[in-house]
């Protein structure tokens, strides 16, 4: 039954009252289903004939149960009997539902001797007087609703009060309301319900799925428990409201009076509704002009790739916010926004394959049942090719009119061509940074020929450039199969040897090339240095060999590019040549102060050492060496044998002092040692251990004379100069040979 029982009831009355004898008194009430009184009023019009008066209003109470209603309730007709108590005429009027069920009674209470007619005949006469104060309560509560609709601002808003009121009022299941395209189908995105659901799937998207592309027509369905009435204004659809009922609800169904009030309501709400529309749309489409104006503007005006793509895909649900937007592209940008591959290898091409293959706006229906969706792919389209799709899809099926599909492939074109600008710039850029980076790597190692210099440098570039988890140079010493870690980003690492058999080196001393390795989903690569997915090579080549290689690796796949693989090539390059020179330097200048035929220091470079040693250190010690009867050694086994004595005791001193002492070949047959920090007597101990072992183990045996002198800075000798130093110790050189020879002399 229509709206609340007591606003009914006041309608319906009006129109008893209206055809109530004059001045015949009487109570009239109204009763709930279970025959309680809910409300009551007096029925007499003008004085009334009982001079003595009635006191009936005492017998009619809120809450009192008649027993002729209880009668009326259980037998569903109308029940008309006189009290015997009290000598009045009860009557009482069950009003049904489509269903048969008494959802209220309206009663009368009359005294006996005031009416002279059969109030029975008079209650079934009722039932048009009901249908017109119910006509009348649509037609009054229908011109309050669109009042109140001319209030609202929006159609959502308008839709919201709408369905609201007319659920407040049908007091059964949902009132809801779904746009119409022009063909009069339902667009789902666009929908009002009052069901209230959190999470899972409001009742009226199941049956807008269950209507699909049907065309709504005026109709009343699932006996009863569905009514669908489209709202139009000059044939023009607007939206088509729908009464439903739950399927938990099983104990009600839609009478003729809750259809008339639908349609009613849509008759004389369809100007307000189209006015807001036209005003929504107005809106809208200022605010996607505006709003697509914002972004190219942004679009056009950003030269960073990942903006453009983010852009894209942040401003599809400002736009539409039943939509959910993604990139399929070609190339792999160095992006945050996700991204994802075309593929081209479906059995069955997929809507953004479609798009790219024929560069245009593909619009399809995907899935089936209630898992079907739209999917809208369009082309990303630039002056030299296309780049990828833009992919919208919605949460459930739409519709969508071909001024929004224009505005989605405009989107996609101006994204396309930004992108290519983007791409084009970034290009660029990277070709400057490279370029930039080549030059300084050239300069910085053109400055250093220190080997270990260029080393750090080179690991420190590569690492800052590439942002690889490790890298390394590594060399490989000719006829030996393995390389020598020289130096890494994971500094105990260098030093280690590596089996050149592994694979990718072995793919480098075979092809003598660059490599660049990653295998997605194979696990990581078989390398034994660092666990990896992506690897870069490149051989460092020395006349035409390879020396050794650079390397680069990270656990992530596929994350380096063509061009990091290009610019890794130009630092081996540099890095080869740079290094190559060091060593070169290196063995010169080890050439210019090694003693060619002993390998020990030349006596210039002791110099220059002991000069340094007397300006920064407090004491030292020097020892000159003179090899007894050298002359005789020559004479007797040769020159060449005089050699070889000459290297034996070369390689004796050698082994008998600290690396940090100096041992030079002072001239001829005679050698010196530098002790630098080391006092006399220590330095005694040094030379007699060296004399020892010359008599020892040369072959032919040889003997030693030695001269030894000290200096420091607590004596007299604050400006001892190396001339002097040396010249005490030659002195007690001499005297160690003109004392017998084989011995040390202290100066």
């Amino acid at each position: 039954m229509l709206g609340k029982l007591e606003t009914v009831f006041s309608y319906t009355a009006h129109f008893i009252l209206q055809s109530w004898p004059e001045k015949r008194p009487g109570i009239l009430f109204l009763t709930d289903s279970g025959g309680r009184v809910i409300n009551f009023m007096e029925m007499q019009v003008g004085p009334s004939r009982n001079s003595q008066g009635l006191t009936l209003q005492h017998d009619v109470s809120i809450g009192k149960v008649f027993d002729f209603i209880v009668e009326a309730l259980s037998s569903k007709e109308i029940v008309v009997k006189t009290s015997s108590e009290t000598n009045n005429v009860c009557g009482a009027f069950p009003l049904c539902e489509e269903d048969g069920r008494v959802r209220a009674v309206i009663g009368m209470l009359v005294p006996q001797d005031q009416i002279h007619f059969d109030l029975s005949s008079y209650m079934r006469g009722l039932e048009p007087l009901i249908r017109m104060g119910y006509d009348a309560y649509i037609q009054h509560v229908t011109s309050q609703i669109v009042m109140d609709l001319t209030l609202h601002d929006t159609t959502k808003e308008l839709l919201q009060s709408l369905t609201s009121q007319i659920s407040d009022i049908i007091q059964k299941g949902y009132c809801s309301a779904v746009k119409l395209a022009d063909n009069a189908t339902l667009i789902p995105q666009e929908s009002v319900t009052t069901q209230e659901v959190e999470g899972g799937q409001t009742h009226i998207a199941q049956l807008v799925s269950r209507f699909g592309t049907t065309q709504i027509m005026p109709s009343i369905l699932d006996d009863h428990r569905l009514v669908v009435v489209p709202v139009s204004l000059n044939q023009t659809p607007l939206y088509a409201l729908f009464l439903h009922l739950p399927p938990e609800e099983t104990d009600c169904v839609y009478d003729e009076r809750d259809v008339a009030f639908l349609q009613e309501i849509g008759a004389k709400a369809s100007c307000a509704l189209w006015r807001s529309i036209m005003s929504d749309d107005l809106r809208r489409e200022a605010s996607k002009k505006d709003l697509l104006y914002q972004l190219m503007s942004k679009i056009q005006a950003s030269i960073d790739v990942n903006d453009v793509l983010h852009e894209i895909v942040t401003s599809i649900p400002s736009l539409y916010p039943y939509l959910s937007a993604e990139l399929f592209l070609t190339v792999e940008p160095n992006a945050t926004t996700p991204v994802k591959q075309l593929s081209f290898q479906e059995v069955e091409p997929s809507t953004s394959t479609k798009a790219y293959l024929e560069g245009r706006l593909i619009a399809e229906e995907v899935g089936e049942g209630e898992q079907q969706v739209t999917v809208i792919a369009a082309p990303l389209l630039g002056k030299q090719g296309i780049y990828g799709v833009l992919q919208v899809t919605s949460d459930q099926r739409i519709t969508l009119n071909q001024h929004e599909k224009d505005y989605i492939s405009i989107l996609a074109d101006t994204a396309g061509t930004a992108f290519e600008n983007a791409q084009l710039y970034q290009q660029s850029r990277n070709l400057i940074r490279e370029l930039r980076l080549i030059n300084e790597m050239a300069r910085q190692l053109n400055r250093s020929l220190d080997l270990k210099e260029i080393l750090d440098f080179v690991t420190t570039m590569m690492r800052a450039t590439f942002d690889a988890e490790f890298c390394a140079i590594l060399r490989k010493t000719p006829g030996e199969d393995c390389f020598h870690v020289l130096s890494s980003s994971i500094p105990a690492f260098n030093g280690k040897v590596i089996d050149s058999k592994e694979k990718p080196f072995q793919q480098i001393l075979q092809n003598k090339q660059a490599l660049l390795l990653a295998q997605p989903g194979a696990g990581p690569l078989p390398f034994s240095l660092f666990s990896c997915c992506s690897f870069m090579g490149v051989p460092l080549v020395v006349e035409g060999e390879i020396s050794g290689v650079l390397l680069v690796a990270d656990s992530r796949y596929h994350f380096f590019s063509f061009d990091d693989y290009k610019l890794l090539e130009i630092f081996g390059q540099h890095a080869s040549l740079a290094m190559t020179n060091a060593v070169l330097h290196n063995e010169m200048e080890r050439m210019v102060i090694t003693d060619n035929l002993t390998g020990l220091y030349t006596r210039r470079h002791l110099n220059e050492r002991v000069r340094g040693s007397l300006q920064k250190d407090n004491y030292g010690s020097l020892i000159l060496i003179d090899i007894d009867y050298f002359k005789t050694v020559n004479d007797t086994f040769g020159h060449q044998v005089g050699d070889e004595v000459l290297i034996q005791v070369s390689n004796l001193i050698r082994h008998s002092i600290r690396d940090s002492d100096i041992a030079a070949r002072w001239g001829g047959e005679e050698l010196a040692v530098y002790l630098p920090r080391v006092d006399k007597n220590t330095a005694h101990s040094v030379a007699e251990r060296i004399r020892e072992c010359v008599e020892q183990e040369t072959s032919p045996q040889v003997t030693i004379s030695c001269g030894l002198a000290k200096w420091s800075k607590e004596m007299d000798d604050v400006n001892l100069s190396v001339e002097a130093l040396f010249h005490q110790a030659d002195i007690a050189l001499y005297e160690a040979k003109n004392s017998g020879r084989n011995q040390v002399v202290l100066a």
